[in-house]
């Protein structure tokens, strides 16, 4: 038996497949749209039918973005010490003690900026949560919100600024439902992400 080899030749391999490659993955940046925030809070109440509690510091942080010149948003968490009823209100609420904290969705529209200050006004929703003595709960919460911030250096802020706050309902020492409201006076930095 005879056998017949020809050469292989390089024309008859074929070619390797193309080794693919992954697209990279995309860059997220936090600045400088981003910004962070600290604020506190003097916070005053109105509760119906009571002439307290107490008024009562609240402390609070959060983080933003800047959509445009004009319209910015963010998402804060208060913390508020707690608050005493005086003794001579309400038999439901007498000596009774109030915390109430709150989570906001917030947005604000910048003014204009003069002279480094810049007036905003803001609405907010979220959740606000109520603990007095006999219990606590969850409520649906709103704040409208005025103020000023005023520019130390093009990353950082000071803000200065009015909120009204509809903290929803308390638990009084009767098991009834109480109405909260705040008037709140802020101070806080708001700094700007590189």
């Amino acid at each position: 038996f005879t056998f017949v080899v020809s050469p292989a030749r390089a024309a008859d391999m074929s070619p390797p497949p193309p080794i693919l490659q992954a697209p990279p993955l995309p860059v997220v940046e936090l600045g400088p749209n981003w910004h962070l925030r600290g604020d506190f809070t003097y916070r005053m109440f109105s509760v119906p039918g009571a002439s307290g509690p107490e008024d009562a510091a609240a402390l609070g942080v959060g983080v933003g973005y800047q959509f445009n010149n004009w319209l910015r948003g963010d998402v804060t968490l208060d913390y508020q010490f707690g608050s005493r009823f005086g003794a001579g209100d309400n038999p439901d609420v007498a000596g009774m003690k109030l915390w109430s904290s709150a989570l906001f969705f917030n947005g604000y529209v910048d003014i204009g900026t003069w002279y480094g200050v810049t007036p905003y006004v803001g609405a907010g929703i979220g959740a606000a949560y109520n603990h007095t003595d006999p219990g606590a709960q969850w409520n649906f919460a709103y704040a409208l919100m005025a103020g000023a911030a005023y520019h130390l250096s093009p990353n950082l802020s000071v803000d200065f600024g009015y909120r009204f706050a509809d903290l929803g309902n308390g638990i009084s020492l009767s098991n009834a439902p109480i109405e909260v409201y705040s008037h709140e006076f802020r101070v806080g930095f708001r700094y700007k992400l590189d």
